[in-house]
């Protein structure tokens, strides 16, 4: 009975070094790979930029929480917050930003449109008022040396730059246009470009270096023109950053 004792303790020790060897063994190359794991996830830290967003969104939001994006485009006055009340009940064509009703209004967009700029074509209002505000200053894309040389248009969200290029500057008609097509499919978004191509009122310039894909998203800033109340001033840009 001893002798089995014995030799039972021996095989216990002998399978207790087996099983601290396996562990040692084991465990060094894991650890190992732990770190170039870490060091990779510190890599791709280092390789994301900072984002720099050149609007107090905080401050904003503090006068008014419908504040969700920023438009800004380069040589002319526009230069706004943009807003969407999430409900409806708000009608930012009439009211202010410090929510006073009457003009000169705000630049916003229709509860339909997400607040992500990913659709197909993204709605932004905007009154044209006399003195170049608001989207009063559009109209000077009514110049095709200006359309020309202005293809800048930048939105901003808190976390966000989107950077569009100007496909177009046209006179269309009054139709309501979110309930004219359906945005949700490319075909009418197609027949919504195929549209304002065939209008036929001038002016209309087209930069076909911009044109939109399948895979690129649209803005389509909407003003007034003074002497034609049935008629309207479109400003169409293309996003950029997403694959053509």
């Amino acid at each position: 009975m001893e002798k089995y004792v014995k030799i039972g303790v021996a095989a216990a020790a002998i399978a207790a070094i087996a099983i601290v060897s396996v562990i040692f063994f084991a465990g060094t190359p894991k650890n190992e790979e732990k770190a170039e794991i870490q060091e990779l996830n510190l890599d791709e830290e280092v390789k994301k930029e900072k984002v720099e967003i050149p609007v107090d969104f905080d401050e904003l939001k503090a006068v008014n929480s419908d504040v969700y994006a920023y438009i800004q485009i380069p040589g002319t006055k526009v230069d706004y917050p943009i807003l969407q009340s999430a409900d409806g009940s708000v009608d930012y064509l009439n009211t202010t930003l410090e929510r006073t009703e009457g003009l000169p209004g705000s630049i916003y967009t229709e509860s339909l449109n997400s607040r992500d700029f990913h659709e197909n074509n993204t709605i932004i209002y905007g009154h044209d008022m006399n003195d170049g505000t608001m989207f009063g200053s559009l109209h000077d894309y009514d110049d095709e040396a200006f359309f020309r040389e202005h293809t800048e248009i930048n939105i901003y969200l808190p976390d966000e730059a989107i950077k569009y290029h100007v496909y177009a500057a046209v006179v269309f008609d009054d139709r309501y246009i979110p309930k004219s097509y359906n945005f949700d499919t490319l075909a009418e978004r197609s027949r919504f470009i195929e549209d304002i191509r065939n209008f036929g009122q001038q002016p209309a310039y087209f930069n076909e270096e911009f044109a939109p894909t399948d895979k690129n998203s649209m803005i389509t800033l909407s003003t007034c023109i003074g002497d034609q109340p049935s008629n309207r001033w479109l400003i169409i840009g293309v996003r950029d950053d997403e694959e053509s």
